[in-house]
């Protein structure tokens, strides 16, 4: 018989697989564009989505702001770095 232990562990660990899965499901979401998508650097990007872990970093930080707040997930200017390089690509 399982104790109230067991169930918390139990419960943290249905919270923590779940958590898990929704943040890989939203992160897959980013395709390489050809920019950093936090930055807009074109630099040596090629097929990376941020410059660096520092852009990567920033940039979750400000989606998980984002998000909370009930705003639009990627910014404009990535938006619009995605649209110039498919204009550019096609």
């Amino acid at each position: 018989m399982a104790d109230e232990a067991d169930l918390a562990f139990d419960s943290e660990q249905r919270h923590l697989t779940h958590a898990l899965a929704a943040q890989r499901q939203r992160l897959s979401v980013l395709r390489p564009a050809g920019s950093c998508h936090n930055c807009g650097n074109t630099e040596g990007i090629q097929d990376r989505l941020f410059c660096d872990g520092d852009c990567a970093a920033d940039w979750e930080y400000e989606d998980g702001l984002r998000r909370r707040l009930g705003l639009p997930a990627t910014r404009a200017f990535a938006q619009a770095a995605t649209s110039a390089a498919a204009s550019h690509a096609g």
